[in-house]
C-alpha cells in the first residue's frame, strides 16, 4: 500500500507491518508510540521528530502527513467485514475521540456502578450485622461475621481463573451480566434466612459468581484504552471500590430509618432486598452497555468505523485484543491457552510483577482494623472517645482520601507517564505508615493521621495492574488469565494472613502485623526497582542486537525509559 504525496516519502503500510523511512527501525518507532500511529489505513504523527531525524522529512512538513490519503485494504481487517470502511476524509482523531468519549459515557460508568454494586454486595453483610441480624440470628459471641467473610472469600481465589475461560467461548457482554444478575438474585434471597448455616451456601455461591468480574472488566478496559488513557480509568474504575464501601453504611442507615418493620421485615432483611434488586437492574443494563472486544462488539453505540479503529489504535501500542470468540477452539486450543499462559506465570516477569503487587496489597490491611483503633480510644475518665455512629462514619473519611489518592495518581501517571516512579513513593509512604503503627507512640493524632493517609496508598492498584497487563500484550485471553492468577495468588494471603498476623485478641496493637507490613513493603520497593533495572537492561539489548547504536541517544532512552 503505496503512500501518495508531494513529499515522496514513499511510506508503506498495512495493518499488521511497515515499511519505516530511512533511517527508523520499527523499535523506536513502536516503543515510542506518542509518536505513530496507524490509524485505519491512515499515518498519523502526533508528534515531531528530533531534529537529527526530521530533515529525512523536510522538517516541519510532517504535519501535513496527517491528512494524507492512502490507499486501503480491507482484507487485512481482523473483523470480517465493515459495513462502512474508513474513509480517507474522515479526521481520524476526531473519529479517536469520539470513540473514547463513547466509551467514557457509556462503558465506563456501567463498569464503575457495577463495581460499587460489588463492593455493597460483598459488604452488606457487615452492615446487616450491627442492625440487628445479630440479635435476631442469634450471632453474639460466635464466629458466625468471620465465617460469613470466608465462605464468600474461598471461592474468589479458587473459581477466578477457570471462570476466565468461559470468555473463549462466550461473548463478555453476556457472561458478565449474567453472573451479576445471578449473585443479585442470591444476595435477595440472604433476607429469606431464619438462621446464619443458611446464608453460608449463599456467600459461597456469590463469591463464585463474583470471583472473575474484576480480571474480566480490567481485561476489557486494557481491550480499549491505550497505556496513555488507561491509568486515569483504572483509577477511576478502583475509585469505585472506595464509594461501594462508603455507600453500605450510608445505605443501611437509610434503609434501617425508613423500612424497618415494613411488611413485617426487619431493617437488615430490606437491605439485602434493596441490594439485589439495585444488582439486577445494573446487571441488566450491562446486557447493552458492555462492548465485548473491539474485534468482536455488537454494541449499539459504536459504529463499525469506531470499532475498527478499536481494534487498530491498540496495535499500535503493541496490544493485540481478541480477533474472534472461536480464537482457542476445541480442547486442544485450552491446552495451548494453558501453555502461554503457564510460560508466561513462570517467567521472571510475572514473578517480578506480584511480588512487586502482593507484598503491597498485603501490606494495605493496616488500615482494615481502623475502626477498632478508634473504639479503643478512651477519654481521661475511661469513657470512649468516639461514640458507635463515628467508630463508623470516621473510617468513610479514609475512603474518600483513597478515592481523591488515586484519582490524582491516575492522571499524573496518564499526564507524565510515571510508573516505577509513583509506585516506589506511594510504597513509601505506606511504609512510613506502617513503622509508625509498629512503634506505637504515644501521640493519638501521629497514630490517626497513620490511619488515615495509608488509604492513599492504594492508588497503586492501577499502576502494578497496568504493568501485569503489558507482559502478555499479543494476547487477550492470557492477559485475563495472568490478571485472575495474580488476583487469586493475593487472595490467598489476604483470607490467610490475617488469621496470623491480625488476631481480633490483639486488636489494636498487634504483635507481628505491622512490622510484617514494614517488610512487605520493602520487598515491593525492592521488587519494583528490580524489575524497572532489568527491563532497562532487556530493551538496551534488543537495540543493540538490532543496530540501533546510531540512533540519537534521546530516542534511544524514550524505548525504556517510559515502561
Amino acid at each position: 500500500m503505496l503512500l501518495e504525496t508531494p513529499l515522496q516519502v514513499g511510506l508503506q503500510i498495512d495493518r499488521l507491518g511497515i515499511e519505516y523511512p530511512p533511517g527508523i527501525h520499527p523499535m523506536i518507532l513502536h516503543s515510542n508510540y506518542n509518536k505513530f500511529a496507524n490509524y485505519g489505513g491512515r499515518i498519523v504523527f502526533t508528534h515531531t521528530m528530533p531534529p537529527s531525524v526530521k530533515t529525512d522529512y523536510e522538517g516541519d512538513a510532517l504535519a501535513a502527513m496527517n491528512t494524507v490519503p492512502v490507499q486501503r485494504r480491507d482484507s487485512l481487517s481482523p473483523r470480517e467485514s465493515l459495513d462502512k470502511p474508513v474513509s480517507d476524509e474522515i479526521d481520524v482523531r476526531a473519529l479517536e475521540r469520539r470513540l473514547v468519549r463513547k466509551l467514557d459515557l457509556i462503558f465506563l460508568p456501567w463498569a464503575c456502578i457495577s463495581q460499587v454494586m460489588k463492593k455493597i454486595d460483598q459488604n452488606n453483610y457487615k452492615a446487616a450485622y450491627t442492625a440487628g441480624m445479630r440479635d435476631d440470628l442469634g450471632l453474639a459471641g460466635t464466629n458466625a461475621l468471620t465465617l460469613l467473610d470466608i465462605y464468600f472469600t474461598i471461592p474468589l481465589t479458587i473459581f477466578a481463573v477457570p471462570t476466565m475461560l468461559v470468555i473463549t467461548r462466550v461473548r463478555p457482554s453476556y457472561f458478565l451480566p449474567g453472573l451479576e444478575l445471578t449473585w443479585g438474585i442470591l444476595t435477595a434471597l440472604m433476607a429469606t434466612c431464619k438462621r446464619v448455616e443458611q446464608m453460608y451456601p449463599l456467600r459461597f455461591f456469590i463469591g463464585t459468581m463474583e470471583a472473575c468480574c474484576w480480571p474480566l472488566t480490567t481485561t476489557l478496559l486494557l481491550s480499549w484504552y491505550t497505556p496513555m488513557e488507561l491509568a486515569k480509568r483504572q483509577s477511576i474504575y478502583l475509585c469505585s471500590s472506595f464509594v461501594g464501601q462508603m455507600f453500605t453504611f450510608a445505605m443501611q442507615s437509610a434503609i434501617h430509618q425508613t423500612l424497618e418493620g415494613n411488611l413485617g421485615m426487619a431493617g437488615w432483611r430490606w437491605l439485602f432486598v434493596i441490594n439485589g434488586i439495585m444488582t439486577v437492574v445494573v446487571a441488566i443494563v450491562g446486557f447493552f452497555a458492555l462492548p465485548d472486544y473491539p474485534a468482536t462488539s455488537r454494541a449499539f453505540y459504536l459504529t463499525e468505523q469506531e470499532k475498527q479503529l478499536g481494534y487498530d489504535r491498540l496495535l499500535r501500542y503493541g496490544r493485540r485484543t481478541l480477533k474472534s470468540m472461536d480464537e482457542y477452539p476445541g480442547w486442544q486450543g485450552v491446552k495451548a491457552l494453558f501453555r502461554k499462559t503457564s510460560k508466561t506465570v513462570l517467567g521472571w516477569k510475572f514473578a517480578l510483577l506480584f511480588l512487586c503487587y502482593g507484598p503491597w496489597a498485603w501490606a494495605t490491611q493496616v488500615n482494615s482494623w481502623f475502626n477498632l483503633f478508634l473504639d479503643d480510644l478512651r477519654n481521661p475518665d475511661g469513657t470512649k472517645m468516639f461514640s458507635v455512629k463515628q467508630v463508623t462514619e470516621i473510617p468513610i473519611a479514609g475512603s474518600g482520601l483513597a478515592l481523591v489518592g488515586a484519582l490524582i495518581i491516575g492522571w499524573i501517571s496518564d499526564r507524565y507517564q510515571l510508573r516505577w516512579q509513583l509506585a516506589i513513593g506511594i510504597n513509601l509512604v505506606l511504609l512510613f505508615c506502617a513503622i509508625v503503627l509498629a512503634i506505637w507512640p504515644g501521640t493519638i493524632w501521629l497514630l490517626f493521621l497513620a490511619f488515615l493517609v495509608s488509604y492513599v496508598t492504594f492508588a497503586n492498584e492501577s499502576i502494578y495492574m497496568s504493568w501485569l497487563g503489558d507482559i502478555c500484550r499479543d494476547d487477550p485471553v492470557e492477559r485475563s488469565l495472568v490478571l485472575a492468577l495474580a488476583l487469586s495468588f493475593t487472595m490467598a494471603g489476604n483470607s490467610s494472613l490475617p488469621i496470623v498476623l491480625w488476631p481480633s485478641k490483639e486488636a489494636p496493637r498487634y504483635r507481628y502485623g505491622y512490622k510484617v507490613a514494614c517488610g512487605f513493603c520493602v520487598v515491593s520497593i525492592i521488587s519494583t526497582l528490580v524489575y524497572r533495572y532489568l527491563v532497562r537492561r532487556d530493551e538496551k539489548r534488543k537495540l543493540k542486537e538490532s543496530g540501533l547504536n546510531d540512533q540519537p541517544e534521546a530516542m534511544q532512552n524514550r524505548v525504556y525509559d517510559e515502561k
